[in-house]
């Protein structure tokens, strides 16, 4: 499953020119348990909803400026600066800057491999049927890996009006 520098368009009920993109750096095909080190990419409106899962992932910001909630509060991450996801913590992004913002992701091969699964190559471009398609795939994904996703109404209470709740409109 080695992916090295492929780009992929990570799913999200958001239209496909704000999906989040990952260029996986390491090797895939290592033991789950094991890390996974990928840059993603953040487009200027991105958002990702309030959501939760086992796996620890570290964050730092090669460029631009993201928005991190830390299931408590809101803050600005900038160049630089990192953040530390630890194991089962609600937390959610945004881009709300005019540019696309660059990270670097460290997180476990079960993460890298869920990102993967729930992806489509960077250059395909999903019509209505597809992109039903691809929702009902991430859906059952996350059902899989046990992963815990925001309600509208969890989106809303931290100001996101996107969620990936199964009643969401495309």
């Amino acid at each position: 499953m080695s992916n090295h520098g492929s780009k992929a368009v990570v799913y999200s009920s958001q239209s496909q020119n704000l999906r989040p993109s990952n260029s996986y750096l390491t090797d895939l095909s290592l033991p789950p348990d094991d890390y996974c080190v990928f840059s993603g990419e953040m487009r200027a409106g991105a958002v990702v909803p309030i959501h939760s899962h086992s796996d620890r992932e570290s964050f730092y910001v090669l460029s631009g400026e993201m928005n991190f909630y830390d299931g408590t509060s809101w803050h600005v991450l900038k160049q630089g600066d990192f953040v530390d996801v630890l194991s089962n913590t609600k937390h959610a992004w945004r881009n709300a800057s005019q540019s696309s913002a660059f990270l670097l992701v460290v997180t476990t091969v079960r993460m890298g491999v869920f990102l993967q699964k729930a992806s489509s190559p960077a250059e395909t471009k999903p019509n209505a049927q597809t992109a039903s398609t691809q929702k009902e795939h991430f859906l059952k994904l996350v059902e899989e890996y046990g992963y815990w996703l925001g309600s509208p109404e969890d989106n809303q209470a931290i100001g996101l009006s996107t969620n990936w709740n199964r009643n969401a409109e495309e």
